[in-house]
């Protein structure tokens, strides 16, 4: 009898794990209807009492903690339901440790299988975002970059492929038939990331990468792990620092229009298109009858995409090398006015694809925030603005904000409050929270809430010797993916990220009996 139990507590568990892993890269249903059969796996051992101590006490308790610490956050939460949203978000972080830790499953037998799985899912959901962003595409559709990634956030699927890759390369140096799949693997996922133009997703996969191919030389040293990702980190930093950073301003520059108007030249600004100065050989009150001789969009009104035309074709013709004359505007050919009109900020849009337009977009981001313009809309200066809204919040109220948080559910509450106080220049649909986990929890649970999202990730750090690599190369993905993104704050996230603490840590130990 009691062996037919552990044998039916063991298939409800194991079908709760394929499900959440398989379904992490396609649905948040499917997750949630995991998580249901994990919680029902753990109540069926209770039941039979067959529960058994973990032997990572304290990461099981440091996670209980975690989200018990956020229930009592609900007393001195204002926005109720908004608390109660967020506990269900937060559910895997009790749920997980307490099925996969303290009730008893053949970890050897399964864990091969979860794994593969979990490759096969994230290969075959890139796949199909490819393939249906590719068909998009060719029926005429103008797709945003988050559109090729039609399941789940494109930065949470790109961190998914990351973990994938950086395993499929530790297995690859131990048996060469792991090779060819992960060339293959390779080939979607970097495509993926390419057309989707994450940056976290890009900066993990290097990540991921280099701990693949170093991993033997760093395997069970902090310390080594920290001074190779902080040389490559600095190397890429210089190299994309030399590329994005604005050049030096002409030191000659022509003083009229061949149509004899004066040229305006704004040298203490900046910005740039294709490593020409937006604001040099300005000479708007040329170029305004001129375009609205060529086109039915007004001078001073908005392009398709709500931007100022005036701005979209400067930049535009900057883009081609050209001054923002009358004499370039009427010789501009139909092709060229329509491409303006849609919101064609450069004439790389049309020669240029994914990744390659999103470095483009750096270079913008970084000059527009160096000549002070509003950052609304570019997702790596908003960061900026993000965390600066963060520290305002904490640093800005009573000791209790940053003793016991401002509460459970009072997180977009507080943001929407502090963006007023300071009087944000971001326009309302880019005020977002705070993008950084470790500052997210500070906020909402206090001091608290982030001593005991560190003692998790400090607990967890001891892994399962038998996947010692690969749950070392999951930590680093969750510990520094929390540095630029809100990780635990979506369903999807805060499974991922529970899921690659507890799977890889030891979780058999004596029966309580």
């Amino acid at each position: 009898m009691d062996i037919k139990a552990d044998k039916v507590i063991e298939k409800v568990l194991v079908s709760g794990l394929f499900i959440t892993v398989v379904s992490l890269p396609w649905s948040p249903f499917g997750t949630s209807m995991g998580m249901g059969l994990l919680g029902c796996a753990w109540v069926l051992a209770l039941i039979q009492g067959k529960l058994i101590f973990p032997k990572n006490k304290m990461l099981c308790g440091a996670l209980a903690g975690l989200f018990v610490w956020h229930v009592i956050g609900l007393l001195w939460t204002e926005n109720l339901v908004e608390g109660l949203a967020t506990l269900q978000i937060k559910l895997p972080i009790l749920i997980v440790p307490l099925s996969l830790m303290t009730v008893p499953w053949r970890k050897d037998v399964w864990m091969s299988r979860l794994l593969s799985s979990f490759v096969f899912s994230t290969a075959l959901a890139a796949l199909s975002g490819l393939l249906l962003g590719g068909l998009r595409s060719y029926l005429g559709a103008d797709l945003h970059p988050s559109e090729w990634s039609p399941f789940i956030s494109h930065i949470r699927m790109g961190i998914l492929l990351a973990i994938s890759q950086g395993g499929l390369i530790i297995y690859s140096l131990r048996d060469r038939r792991f090779i060819i799949p992960t060339i293959l693997y390779a080939v979607i996922a970097c495509s993926f990331i390419w057309q989707t133009q994450t940056v976290t997703g890009a900066g993990m996969m290097g990540v991921a990468i280099l701990y693949g191919l170093t991993h033997k030389l760093v395997k069970g040293s902090v310390y080594k792990v920290i001074i190779i990702i902080s040389v490559a980190t600095a190397a890429l930093a210089i190299v994309i620092f030399a590329t994005i950073f604005p050049g030096a301003p002409p030191s000659h520059l022509p003083s009229h229009t061949r149509w004899g108007a004066p040229y305006i030249h704004m040298q203490e600004k900046v910005l740039e298109e294709n490593g020409n100065k937006v604001w040099n050989n300005l000479a708007w009150a040329e170029a305004k009858p001129e375009w609205n001789k060529r086109s039915t969009y007004d001078f001073n009104g908005n392009d398709d995409r709500g931007q100022e035309i005036k701005i979209t074709l400067s930049r535009y013709l900057t883009s081609m090398g050209l001054p923002k004359d009358g004499y370039t505007v009427r010789n501009l050919s139909d092709e060229d006015v329509h491409f303006i009109e849609l919101g064609h900020s450069s004439i790389n849009e049309e020669s240029e694809s994914g990744m390659s337009l999103r470095i483009d977009a750096l270079r913008y981001e970084i000059g527009n925030w160096l000549d002070g313009g509003n950052p609304s809309g570019n997702s790596v200066t908003q960061r900026v603005i993000y965390f600066k809204t963060g520290l305002h919040i904490l640093f800005h109220n009573d000791i209790k904000t940053i003793l016991l948080g401002v509460g459970t559910g009072d997180l977009p509450d507080a943001f929407s409050e502090a963006y007023k106080e300071l009087d944000t220049k971001l326009k309302p649909q880019f005020r977002h929270r705070t993008h950084n986990q470790y500052l997210a929890w500070w906020i909402a649970g206090g001091v608290f809430a982030l001593v005991l999202w560190l003692l998790v990730l400090i607990f967890s750090w001891k892994r399962d010797e038998m996947w010692l690599d690969v749950g070392r190369l999951t930590w680093w993905a969750v510990a520094l993916s929390c540095i630029a993104e809100d990780t635990l704050e979506t369903q999807a996230g805060v499974t991922f990220a529970v899921f690659s603490i507890v799977l890889f840590s030891i979780n058999t130990g004596t029966s309580k009996k």
